[in-house]
């Protein structure tokens, strides 16, 4: 069972943004199932690797776009999408040095954060790039 589900109502309009999303839910369903199967040992390693790099290019490609539009809200969002990526990289860190293991409440904070994040703030600039031309 996923820990979250893509669907539609995450789509900002933006069709390389919502691939990028789409990816981040694949990474954290992967964390989850290997939770759920016993191997998080085994795998939560690089897979924690793998979601830091995907955040800091997803979250630089969303900001180059907003960059480029002149978006009004890019400073605020820039300062939300460097706090998630310094809690899921001292997470990744601490994960390293053998101080944290993946738990449920980790992944759940985690969907929480990224469903909140894309229905509250990517939705506000999704129809901003849309009508700069950003499809």
């Amino acid at each position: 069972m996923a820990l979250l589900n893509w669907s539609d109502q995450y789509s900002v309009g933006v069709q390389a943004i919502d691939t990028q999303h789409h990816g981040l839910v694949d990474v954290l369903n992967d964390l989850h199932t290997a939770m759920m199967r016993g191997q998080a040992a085994n795998v939560t390693g690089p897979l924690l690797s793998k979601l830091v790099k995907y955040t800091v290019d997803h979250f630089s490609a969303e900001e180059a776009m907003m960059q480029s539009t002149k978006f009004p809200g890019l400073a605020e969002h820039r300062v939300k999408h460097r706090e998630l990526t310094k809690q899921v990289e001292e997470f990744a860190g601490r994960f390293e040095r053998g101080e944290a293991t993946l738990s449920v409440q980790l992944l759940n904070f985690l969907r929480d954060w990224l469903t909140t994040h894309i229905l509250k703030e990517d939705k506000e600039y999704g129809p901003w790039l849309n009508k700069h031309g950003v499809r």
